[in-house]
């Protein structure tokens, strides 16, 4: 990703069997073994259907500079107000100063 972009992450889900009441997406964001940033989204509450969901972060700007170069490893899991584990899974992400980098 390129420095300094605004940026949204878009997530399709099911809900299958049970109402889910509360839903959050939470994720935590890692740089060289730290927790550097947690972003807690309020999803809401959704009943089971067969379509898919779908829920879009706000816009947020990517972090510029050059100390914030590099890779970040994310945790990201989907939680309600019962704290259930819904979902849970990890990606990186690397901040570079140009696209072509």
């Amino acid at each position: 990703m390129k420095e300094g972009v605004d940026y949204r992450v878009k997530i399709h889900f099911k809900v299958n069997r049970e109402i889910v009441s509360g839903l959050k997406y939470v994720h935590l964001t890692y740089r060289k073994g730290l927790r550097v940033d947690k972003a807690v989204y309020m999803v809401g509450s959704y009943g089971p259907r067969a379509e898919e969901h779908e829920f879009l972060t706000p816009v947020e700007e990517a972090p510029k500079g050059m100390l914030v170069r590099g890779g970040y490893h994310i945790k990201s899991h989907f939680t309600d107000d019962d704290k259930t584990d819904h979902l849970s899974w990890e990606w990186n992400l690397q901040i570079k100063k140009d696209w072509d980098n």
